[in-house]
């Protein structure tokens, strides 16, 4: 398994924003088998679909062991990633969505970011990956709730996980539930390739 952070807007450079650095410390520390990409993305504060798009596909590559993290605006671009995964000849390993949103909210820079240009197709992101979770401050100030609600109830299948949470706002800080489920989803591959 492979492990790649899709960071929010502005977020630059990325080693220093939010839980990223932690977060790869972590899985790394208990799975040192486990690559985890944490890079600093092209266009940091636009986040354009055009730009991020080809540099997830063409400059870091995905494959059938890959996992994807996206985190706010990095989450829209996952989830468009997702969509398109369906085509390839392969579904990702898992997708988590932290912090996420299917509008624009009124915001001109995520209007121009071009994830929210066109309907989203959900049932070609279910299809992308092999399972996902998406995490929820039902506190958060930036993306309101019953956007993450509305995407859970797209999204739902029987390898889905929607995980509401309170006092973490925007998810600027660590919080130990994404090590826990990337731990069980771990040890879920490794149980499955000696099975």
């Amino acid at each position: 398994m492979r492990v790649v952070i899709i960071p929010g807007m502005g977020c630059t450079p990325v080693s220093k924003c939010n839980w990223y650095s932690w977060f790869c410390n972590e899985v790394k520390s208990k799975h040192p088998d486990i690559e985890v990409i944490l890079k600093d993305f092209p266009d940091p504060h636009a986040c354009r679909e055009s730009i991020w798009i080809p540099f997830v596909r063409d400059n870091i590559g995905l494959d059938d062991k890959t996992v994807i993290v996206g985190h706010s605006s990095g989450a829209a671009c996952a989830m468009r990633l997702l969509e398109q995964q369906a085509d390839f000849d392969f579904t990702l390993k898992g997708a988590i969505l932290v912090a996420t949103a299917h509008t624009d909210l009124g915001d001109e820079c995520e209007r121009r970011s071009g994830y929210f240009n066109r309907p989203w197709d959900w049932e070609k992101i279910k299809l992308g990956t092999e399972k996902n979770c998406v995490f929820h401050g039902i506190d958060d100030h930036l993306i309101p709730v019953s956007e993450a609600r509305y995407i859970a109830n797209k999204l739902a299948h029987e390898n889905f996980e929607y995980k509401e949470m309170i006092g973490v706002s925007h998810f600027f800080e660590p919080w130990p539930e994404i090590i826990d489920l990337i731990d069980s989803w771990i040890s879920m591959e490794r149980h499955e390739r000696n099975s």
